[in-house]
């Protein structure tokens, strides 16, 4: 598209200029004009660096406008408080610890330690200081005072004030720190000179809000800092002129602290310098403020939320919002549980370096979504339940193209499926695409010429030695029926029934049994369960082992499909110690280095 030979499209500074010459030429005033070193060119010069100049400011305001496109942090902050979004602050490192004091007092019962009661650890060989966020009461007797699952933060508590001056206009509370966890600060307003204090709680909405109510609110500012705002007498309180407003709270090193688990106690307690700690959960939790692309993302959907847990979803988008260690959650209905629980909303969560979910955490989140859930619905936590694949492939490579090992190559695949487990792997509600697999190892070096790849799913069982029990293993989707002996549908790892090596297998007609782990007959030393092939669900009744090895014993399927699904609380992961990779080196090879690969999930 062009007007009158200027170009409109294309923007940048060589075609403006081109354009302008183009242009120019086509004028009978200069047409034989020479526009190359002549005062005429530094003219253009000048005329293409404006065009250029106000094309980018003109693009960049534009960008600017939008959720989706803004770049610059205040653009997005300010286009997320229109959504009465709050991004996430800096938070802090949170661990539990057990307190002993050795006094040697007889005559006294307790000690106290007073909120802000520092301890000492290291990470990477930088030192970080927790404290302690209220007084805390140690009992005993003999002369020994404890306290157990102490929460401890990381950080320094930091006090600001300012005085109230309603001549000022445009008077703004802007904390100066932007490292701040927001979730600490408490403001306190001081009035009538001294006589009278009073403390203001954080509110995120208006709802049962009036002329006496005692809040404040926040709201992001410029920089990445908060700024505190009061109410206009109709809904909240406003502190009176000349009131001074004292605000505290934790200052936090983020992430960094994350994983300390040695603490040492600063100085004495209630006067007493005999302390032991112990470490009940080292510290989690840390993490800087919230990304450009997370406010992106969370903004729209928390609004959509309005603070409020009804819909499955609302769960996983409110904790996630709020809680940046959890790396992953899940929440769905207890009418989905088996067997169905009316009346409770069932939420996994996989907290980051963080095996499990702490008790002190399982607390806060349920407080948190209490608060904001019908008051009929009751959330329950549980554990992930992961879902591991089994991987073997034989991997051909051309060695006209590298001079690799096979053992090279192998690990060359090895670390291709990791980044695959990473990226496309490792959370709730994830599909495992078998193509994407096979493509992952036909790429991860460029000699690699075909893989001939097959998956199986696992589900893990810690059976209590020489106990009987009955057991549920759920695969949660159809399973490949097979009368093969070698390649069943269902197998086990290797355990000891009645101190024989065995393992499991199925028969092809729904009976699990067991039998000889070298028996290649696959003989039934007895019949221990059944299997579903339609929802692959496996019962074993009465099943007794007398050892077993490794840490549980892994139960095999192969799943119908070549993609296999997790749903609920399941996490589809692929571990080192579940791959069986091997590599061919092959010269010549027909396909003359195109890649091609066969495999199956079954």
């Amino acid at each position: 598209m062009a007007a009158g030979n200027i170009n409109l499209l294309n923007l940048d500074f060589d075609t403006i200029k081109e354009s302008f010459k183009a242009y120019l030429k086509n004028q009978d005033t200069f047409k034989d004009y020479d526009f190359e070193g002549s005062n005429m060119s530094v003219l253009l010069d000048l005329l293409a660096y404006n065009t250029y100049l106000n094309s980018f400011y003109t693009n960049m305001v534009a960008s600017e406008m939008f959720l989706d496109t803004a770049q610059l942090r205040d653009s997005l902050i300010s286009h997320a408080k229109e959504l009465n979004y709050l991004p996430r602050s800096f938070k802090s490192s949170e661990a539990v610890i057990n307190i002993s004091v050795n006094a040697g007092n007889l005559t006294i019962t307790s000690l106290t330690m007073p909120k802000g009661t520092t301890f000492t650890t290291k990470v990477d060989n930088k030192t970080f200081s927790f404290a302690t966020d209220s007084n805390i009461v140690l009992f005993g007797s003999g002369g020994v005072f404890s306290a157990n699952n102490v929460s401890i933060y990381e950080g320094e508590y930091i006090t600001e004030s300012f005085v109230v001056d309603e001549s000022t206009t445009t008077q703004r509370f802007v904390i100066s720190n932007g490292t701040v966890d927001t979730s600490t600060i408490i403001v306190t307003v001081i009035e009538d000179n001294g006589a009278t204090s009073l403390t203001y709680s954080y509110a995120s909405s208006l709802f049962n809000l009036n002329d006496q109510s005692q809040v404040f609110f926040l709201q992001p500012a410029e920089n990445e800092k908060y700024e505190i705002i009061f109410g206009d007498n109709v809904t909240g309180r406003k502190p009176k002129n000349g009131a001074t407003i004292v605000v505290e709270y934790r200052d936090s090193s983020g992430e960094l602290p994350n994983g300390a688990y040695k603490f040492t106690s600063d100085g004495p307690i209630d006067g007493y310098s005999d302390v032991t700690v112990t470490t009940v959960t080292k510290a989690i939790g840390g993490s800087v403020s919230e990304s450009l692309e997370s406010i992106r993302f969370n903004a729209p959907r928390h609004f959509s939320t309005q603070e409020r847990a009804i819909t499955p979803s609302d769960y996983e988008t409110l904790l996630k919002t709020n809680y940046p260690e959890i790396q992953a959650v899940s929440a769905y209905g207890g009418e989905q549980a088996d067997p169905p629980q009316y009346g409770r909303v069932f939420v996994s969560i996989d907290i980051k370096n963080v095996d499990g979910i702490p008790q002190s955490k399982v607390v806060e989140y349920t407080n948190f979504l209490t608060r904001r859930a019908p008051v009929s619905i009751e959330p329950v936590f549980v554990s992930p339940d992961p879902l591991n694949l089994y991987i073997e492939s034989l991997v051909r490579y051309d060695t006209a193209l590298t001079d690799l090992s096979p053992n090279d190559i192998t690990t060359i695949v090895i670390s291709a499926i990791n980044s695959f487990n990473s990226n496309s792997l490792s959370d709730f509600k994830k599909t495992f695409r078998f193509s994407r697999l096979v493509n992952a190892i036909d790429t991860a070096h460029p000699s690699i010429v075909s893989n001939e790849t097959r998956v199986k799913a696992i589900r893990k069982i810690q059976p209590v030695i020489n106990e009987l029990k009955n057991y549920t293993i759920n695969f949660d989707q159809a399973l490949f029926v097979t009368n093969d002996t070698v390649e069943p549908t269902v197998s086990s790892s290797v355990f000891f029934y009645n101190s024989s090596r065995t393992i499991i297998v199925d028969d092809g007609a729904g009976t699990i049994k067991i039998v000889g782990a070298s028996d290649p007959s696959r003989t039934s030393i007895t019949d221990i369960g059944t299997v579903d092939y339609g929802t692959g669900r496996i019962t074993l009744q009465n099943f007794r082992v007398s050892d077993y090895l490794g840490t549980a014993i892994k139960i095999y399927a192969r799943i119908n499909s070549d993609d296999i699904f997790s749903i609920k609380n399941s996490i589809i992961t692929i571990s080192e110690e579940d791959l069986a990779i091997s590599s061919i080196a092959s010269k010549n090879t027909p396909d003359n280095g195109t890649s091609t690969s066969t495999g199956t999930s079954a």
